[in-house]
Formats: structure tokens, C-alpha cells, sequence
């Protein structure tokens, strides 16, 4: 299992998990108020009951420090608000915290933080008029003195067009960062790169290699500060030096077949000027880099992507001057070529998610062609794609006698992975299907929540809506789906009940956090995002169903459209309506928290009486029909209903038992709401049956005939012939089995309160950890042994409920404080505080 992210002591008394603005490496932050949480130790009775912050502008200097809460009797622990004065912006400081519970506390490790900046640090460059690629660099002399922090605020305009970054940043030949994300406003998002590690005393070299085709803007500012307490800062200006990348990188073809722009990389390394990023290069004939106009006003990016060099699992030699390559599972990066060669040789790189006749299919499915040709020059030499794609299988054609056996290192790209997520089970199948989703979240996590990282790349409320609980369910990591629910708050898709979702998924995040400063600016878009004009006097949303598969307000249900199970589109649809009652009843939740009583009464007004409305309108004897004016019950138009939470509960019974018997007959997407209906409904028998199936619509048929390694885009190529294999929006069972498998749900905001209700199923063991922002909660279930621990983290409280009547006449250990009920269908245990339960039954009883 991964440990906990951030500061970590070998002291038992201090917090861990030290987070700013929910950033375990905080950047950008917050100058006014920044929000603090901390991970509680183990100390006591693990209750807290007061803390005391300080803010330093050093590690050692918290004797005077910045900001010293003083002793606050309070159990807070996440999104605590800063509460002295403003922060200069652009600045490294260090915070730390100590809590008592029922004993005393130690001070946890100094932690850092940078602020955000409210001004472009530097002018805006770039190379050579009407060049795509450009090579920037400069250098800096730096004194013999210790650095305290170092970093780099660097934006690179526009990313829009390839849908990725424009720079790839290198100190001293280091790579420190790349940028820019996507903004999700008028706003230009800049990234703060840590690059202390990389810089020395003497002379080092700032490189930055951009490609852009329109909106071409480079900014960016290195700071230094140093122990003696001055500050050093180099930013962009025409003292930069530029040149031009076209003779390096000559090609004007794209990979983006269609859906976007991104640049075709024939590498021509005898155009390189080698050492360019390393100090002491000699750039005299290269012109002053171009000032050109400035960016928007500047907004940080709160999400970076870092670089792995990751590794091969079979390199072979298929024929003289033919390499086949498999990494042995699917990445988005790049490759490496560390070589050495003579000048002119080249070597034909294939890309690929699959095989076709034993080649790579370089040529996707999707459109997308990764197929480019590297010259390589004389001598050792290094060539590293710049931009990304997603593969796992490489072909390389090149000069007989060149060796590539031991010469590539893919290049993993990713958003920082914290992990925490763990899982295990008596069931083989159901551990592989969710490690599967958990690689699919860790790999394809970049600057937003992904519908792929290879055909679109673009960012959709549904995919988010999955791709946020799978990720809650395998990190203690909370930024990337804050700010791709800020994105599409604000830069809405086109299915109808996609504009609904945001508010779901930023109320998920409160759940989770405990920071409600999203819900305080955007109540408003969410507010205009409904269909209101749409409502009818019977109470249900009325409009046109749209143009099948595309169009503004063009109503979904799922994708692909071979996966609807005939649904029939009507002016009043069943799903849409569902989403619709969903919101308003989040909105509700919503209003409360920020205060508005008279908007949470009108929105929970809407959402019973919408809710009333299609129970009486719209279900029946036989279910949920897919709409007012048809007869037909798509598995879609009970399921999602039943998923959302509407269903009757004297109906929940029979229809888990309707969906049950139905199948999978929804997408690898729409999956998410069968599986969540049937454990709402008490099938998750079902539920696991269907994580388990080997039939064309199952994930074992993903694994074990397709190959994936990650979760594609559909069940099956012959349902979506231009699927891809890397899409997140397929990873359901990873968060069905954190939630209603293992049973750890968050039921008040910052996981203060949790429920812990394990529903093993068949199951005869299963252990797993489910992160929290708290710490994780543990759950070991054992029916062979008659054994359920459940352990929860400090400063929780949980009700831990086990059914079962046997459980009902265990042995119950639970700490001091909980109530225990026993009855002939289980036994509940309430008001559990943070500690280890233990339920221990007659195992022959439960045969």
C-alpha cells in the first residue's frame, strides 16, 4: 500500500499529510486565505480537540513567524482558513501544525507553500516570426550561497490547439516542467516548477522548447531566494536568446487527426545545437528572443504534469534492422533514444495501442497516426518526444547494424500520483479488473479529467462524473478534480444532461474536502446551467431530445449509441429528468452552505416535486419507461433513476431485481450507474457478477481478448470501431468496490462522518484501503474466520454496519463512545470514534 503524501515524521505525535488549498506540493496558493489540512496522529484517544497553525517565511524562523493562530479549541481539520495577514505574493513559506486530542501533540515537519502571483513576472517571447517551434534559453550566475527555494512561474500560450502543453522546461539539461494547462477562463494559466534541486552555484542555463501555432507566448520567471535573505529573479526579456526549431524539428504534419493540432515530431538531430540547454553554450549568434504581446492576466495552475522514465518489459531484434518493443502496458508520454550513431541514419518510430498481423498499428483507430522519423547524427547523442501520446507497443526500422536493445526508456507523463488505494479479494478476477482501473487512473491523469488522452483529449462533464470517484477511491488527491470541475463550470460540453453534473461532482468534492470555496463562486453557473425554462406543470422537463450524437442540448443517455439498448428519445426524457432532479437537489445542499435559505427551499421545492413526478409519471408495474411518451424501458431509464437516488424505496427491491436480470447492456461508461443502482438496490451480488463477467460487454473481455492495460473506450471495437484504449471513464468498479464493496462512503463534509458497510457479496475475503482527506480507512473482512476490522482514521467518526445474522450475535470490540445495535438482519455500531472495530461471528453459522 502507498503511504501518506507529504511531510512525515518518525514522531507518532505529530500531523501528516500536510495540504494547502488541497495541493500536497502547494503552488498558487491563495494570498488572503489559503485553507490548511492535516492528517490527525494517532495520539490519545485520535479526537482532536484543538490546534495551533504558525507561518514562517523560513524553516527557522518560526519563532518569529509570520502568523501564529495561538491555541484553537476546535476539531477542524480540513480547509482550516488562514486567518493573518495578506501573503506577499510570489513567495516560499512554511507552515506547520500541532494538535491535542486527549494528550499532546507535537509540532508536524515544516511544510512549504507558494503563493500565487497577480502580475506576469517577465515579458512575453518567442523565437522568429511565423515559427511553430521555437528554442529559448538564457543563463544566470548564482552565488556560492545556500538556497532556501527556487522556483520558476513559466506559461506557455496557447495550448488549445494541440490540446497539451507548449513548452517542455530544462534547467541544466534538466527537465523541471511543463505548461501550459487549459484555462477554463479569459485568465492565462502559469505553473511554479520547484527547481532547486536542478540549480547550483556558478552558471546555470534556463531552456525552454515551445511549439505553438497561434497565441504564441512565452513568460516566465526564475526565483531564487537565499539564505541571506536576498532574492535573485531572471525573467523572460530580450535578453533571452532565440532560434528557431524548424531545421530540428522540419515537419508541418499533425497527430491529431481531426480532433486537434499537435505536432508530428521528425527529429533531425544534426540540426541540434548540442549543449543548448546546458551552461556555457555559446548562443552569440543567436538573435534576442522577440518580445511579443502579453498574455491575459495571469491564474495559477494548481495541476502540473510530471515526467518518469519508465521501462521496457521486451525488446527484440524481429528481423535485421526491425525492433518490436513492448512496455507491457499502455503510457501517454513519449520515448527516449539514448544512441550512438553516425550522421544520417534514420530510424522509422511506430507507435501504437495495439497490434495488427503482428506490427504496430501505428495508425489508430481514432485517426490519430504515430508513425515519425528520426535522423540521428554523429556520435552519443539523446532524443526525447516532446509532446505526448498514448501507446504501449513500439516498432523501430533503422540501419541493420545499429544496436536498440538497450537504448529506450519510455517517458511517462502524468499528474502526480499519491496513491493510498489498495485492494484484495478471494476473488482473482475482481483484483485484476480493478487494478486495471486504478492503472487507468493513475496513467491518464494529465490537466484535466480526459476523455482520452489519444483522439480528443478533451475534458466531458460524464467522464469527469466517473473519472472523480475513481480517483478519490485510489488517492488522497483532490486538486485535479477541482479545477476540471471549475473548467466546465465554465467551457460547458454539448449533451443536455452533462450541464447538470458539475454541480454533482463539486458537491462530491465538498463531501470529500470540507472546501467550500468553489461552491461560493460558482453556485450561480450551476444555477444558470438548468433547464428551468423547460419545466413543465406536471413538473417534468420537457425539450427537444436534439441531434442524435451531437449538437448543443442534444440529450446523451450513453455512448456509444450501440450501447443505448434501443432507448427512444421523447420531448420528456427519463434520464435527463433524473439528472435534472439530481441537480436541483444538490443545489439545495449547495444553498445551505453558503447561506441561502430561500435558494435552498426553491431548489429543494424542484427537486421533490420533479422527483414526485417521475416516479408517478414515468414508472410503473415494470419500471421506468424512457420517457412520457413511450412504452419502451431501456436498462438506462430504471437504472439511472435508481443510481441517482430517486427510486421509491418500497420499489428499490424489485428493481435491482429487474436490472439484475438484465445484465450489462449499457456502456463501459454507463456502467457506472447500473453498478451503482444495483448496490442501491441490494444486488451488489449482481454487481460483482458483472465486474466478474467474461462475456463481449465485461472488463475480463478488455483484459483477456482485447489486451487492454487500461480501460478503453468501449466494450468492443465492433460497438465502436474508432475506440480508443485509454479512457477513464471506464474505471466504475474501482470506485463501486470503495464505496459499496468494501463500504466506506463520506457522509459529512472533509470526511468528518463516515459509513463504513461492507457488502462482501460472494466474496469469502477481501482487505482494501480507501483513501480520505483524513487518512485511510481500512476494511478486512474474513467469512471463512467470521472476522470484520474496520479501521478508520484519527479524528473521524463512523457508523460501522455489518448484516447478517450471525454478525448480530458476534463479539463486538468498538471503541469507547459507539453505540451498538444488534438485530436478526446485522449489527450496527454508531458514533464509532476514530479507532479499530472489530466483529467477530460464528463462521459455521454463515455457511
Amino acid at each position: 500500500m502507498v503511504g501518506e503524501p507529504g511531510p512525515e515524521s518518525s514522531d507518532e505525535r505529530c500531523p501528516t499529510g500536510l495540504m494547502v488549498d488541497l495541493q500536497s506540493d502547494p503552488v498558487g496558493v491563495d494570498v488572503a486565505e489559503p485553507r490548511f489540512s492535516w492528517i490527525v496522529p494517532h495520539l490519545g484517544d485520535r479526537m482532536q480537540v484543538s490546534y495551533r497553525i504558525q507561518v514562517a517565511t523560513s524553516p527557522s524562523t518560526f519563532d518569529a513567524p509570520v502568523w501564529d493562530s495561538g491555541e484553537v479549541l476546535s476539531g477542524s481539520s480540513t480547509a482550516v482558513r488562514y486567518q493573518g495577514p495578506r501573503l506577499a505574493e510570489s513567495t516560499p513559506y512554511w507552515w506547520r501544525v500541532r494538535v491535542a486530542t486527549s494528550a499532546a501533540g507535537s509540532w508536524s515537519e515544516p511544510a512549504r507553500f507558494i503563493t500565487a502571483t497577480q502580475r506576469w513576472g517577465g515579458e512575453a517571447i518567442w523565437g522568429p516570426a511565423g515559427s511553430p517551434w521555437v528554442l529559448l534559453r538564457t543563463e544566470v550566475e548564482l552565488p556560492d550561497v545556500p538556497i532556501v527555494a527556487a522556483f520558476v512561474e513559466a506559461a506557455g500560450l496557447s495550448p488549445e490547439g494541440a490540446r497539451q502543453y507548449v513548452y517542455t522546461m530544462r534547467i541544466n539539461a534538466h527537465v523541471v516542467g511543463r505548461g501550459s494547462v487549459r484555462g477554463s477562463d479569459g485568465r492565462a494559466r502559469y505553473h511554479t516548477h520547484d527547481v532547486a534541486r536542478v540549480l547550483r552555484p556558478g552558471r546555470n542555463a534556463l531552456a525552454a522548447l515551445c511549439w505553438a501555432e497561434h497565441g504564441q507566448q512565452f513568460v516566465a520567471r526564475l526565483v531564487v531566494v537565499l539564505t541571506d535573505g536576498s532574492r535573485i529573479e531572471v525573467p523572460t526579456s530580450t535578453r533571452w536568446k532565440a532560434r528557431s526549431g524548424e531545421r530540428l524539428l522540419p515537419g508541418t504534419e499533425d497527430i491529431g487527426g481531426g480532433w486537434y493540432r499537435a505536432p508530428r515530431e521528425d527529429w533531425d538531430a544534426r540540426h541540434e545545437p548540442v549543449g543548448w540547454t546546458e551552461p556555457g553554450f555559446d548562443d552569440q549568434t543567436w538573435p534576442s528572443a522577440v518580445v511579443v504581446e502579453m498574455p491575459a492576466d495571469p491564474a495559477p495552475a494548481t495541476v502540473s504534469i510530471e515526467q518518469h522514465l519508465g521501462e521496457v518489459l521486451e525488446a527484440r531484434r524481429v528481423q535485421p534492422g526491425r525492433w518490436f518493443i513492448d512496455l507491457g502496458r499502455e503510457i501517454v508520454g513519449g520515448l527516449r533514444l539514448d544512441v550512438e550513431a553516425t550522421s544520417g541514419t534514420d530510424v522509422t518510430v511506430r507507435l501504437g495501442e495495439e497490434l495488427e498481423g503482428g506490427r504496430v498499428r501505428s495508425q489508430l483507430r481514432t485517426s490519430n497516426r504515430y508513425e515519425e522519423t528520426w535522423t540521428l547524427r554523429d556520435g552519443p547523442q539523446t532524443i526525447e518526444h516532446w509532446g505526448y501520446r498514448a501507446f504501449r507497443y513500439v516498432e523501430l526500422e533503422t540501419d541493420p547494424t545499429l544496436d536498440l536493445s538497450r537504448a529506450l526508456r519510455p517517458v511517462v507523463l502524468r499528474a502526480p500520483y499519491v496513491g493510498g488505494g489498495a485492494f484484495t479479494s478471494s476473488d482473482r478476477d475482481l483484483d485484476r479488473v480493478w487494478e486495471l482501473c486504478r492503472c487507468t487512473i493513475e496513467a491518464t491523469s494529465l490537466d484535466l479529467y480526459l476523455d482520452t488522452p489519444a483522439r480528443e483529449r478533451g475534458p466531458y462533464e460524464g467522464d469527469t462524473y466517473v473519472n472523480q470517484r475513481s480517483q478519490y477511491a485510489v488517492e488522497r488527491s483532490y486538486a485535479l478534480a477541482r479545477y476540471s470541475g471549475e473548467y466546465l463550470t465554465r467551457r460547458p460540453t454539448w449533451p443536455t444532461e452533462y450541464h447538470l453534473m458539475p454541480v454533482l461532482v463539486a458537491w462530491e468534492d465538498y463531501l470529500a474536502t470540507g472546501d467550500d470555496r468553489q461552491l461560493r463562486t460558482d453556485v450561480e453557473l450551476w444555477e444558470q446551467a438548468n433547464y428551468d425554462d423547460h419545466l413543465g406543470e406536471d413538473g417534468l422537463l420537457r425539450k427537444e431530445p436534439g441531434v442524435n450524437g451531437g449538437g448543443r442540448n442534444a440529450d446523451l443517455t450513453d455512448w456509444p449509441v450501440t450501447c443505448r439498448d434501443g432507448y427512444e428519445f421523447t420531448d420528456v426524457n427519463t434520464v435527463v429528468n433524473a439528472f435534472q432532479a439530481a441537480a436541483y437537489g444538490a443545489l439545495a445542499d449547495v444553498a445551505e452552505v453558503v447561506g441561502s435559505p430561500h435558494d435552498a427551499a426553491r431548489h429543494r421545492d424542484r427537486a421533490q416535486r420533479m422527483r414526485g413526478a417521475i416516479n408517478e409519471l414515468l414508472l410503473d408495474e415494470s419500471g421506468y419507461r424512457d420517457g412520457l411518451q413511450s412504452t419502451h424501458r431501456a436498462q438506462h431509464a430504471t437504472a439511472i433513476p435508481v443510481a441517482l437516488g430517486l427510486a421509491p424505496e418500497d420499489r428499490l427491491r424489485d428493481l435491482g431485481d429487474r436490472l439484475a436480470a438484465g445484465g450489462m447492456r449499457m456502456s463501459v461508461y454507463g456502467a457506472q450507474f447500473l453498478l451503482e443502482a444495483l448496490c442501491r438496490a441490494g444486488r451488489t451480488d449482481q454487481a460483482l457478477a458483472l465486474m466478474t463477467a467474461t462475456g463481449p460487454c465485461s472488463w475480463l473481455h478488455l483484459i483477456d481478448h482485447l489486451g487492454a492495460t487500461l480501460v478503453p473506450e468501449a466494450w468492443d471495437p465492433s460497438l465502436k470501431p474508432n475506440m480508443t484504449y485509454s479512457h477513464a471513464w471506464g474505471t466504475a468498479p474501482v470506485n463501486i468496490v470503495a464505496r459499496w464493496i468494501l463500504g466506506v462512503q463520506v457522509e459529512s463534509p472533509g470526511a468528518e462522518r463516515l459509513v463504513v458497510q461492507p457488502r462482501p457479496g460472494p466474496l469469502r475475503r477481501m482487505a482494501g484501503t480507501v483513501p480520505t482527506i483524513r487518512g485511510p480507512v481500512a476494511v478486512e473482512f474474513d467469512r471463512d474466520r467470521g472476522h470484520l476490522q474496520v479501521t478508520t482514521p484519527p479524528n473521524t467518526t463512523a457508523r460501522v454496519i455489518l448484516g447478517g445474522a450471525a454478525a448480530g450475535l458476534g463479539d463486538i470490540d468498538a471503541p469507547s463512545g459507539s453505540t451498538i445495535t444488534r438485530s436478526a438482519q446485522g449489527v450496527e455500531i454508531a458514533d464509532a470514534p476514530a479507532g479499530v472495530v472489530r466483529i467477530r461471528w460464528d463462521a459455521d453459522a454463515d455457511r
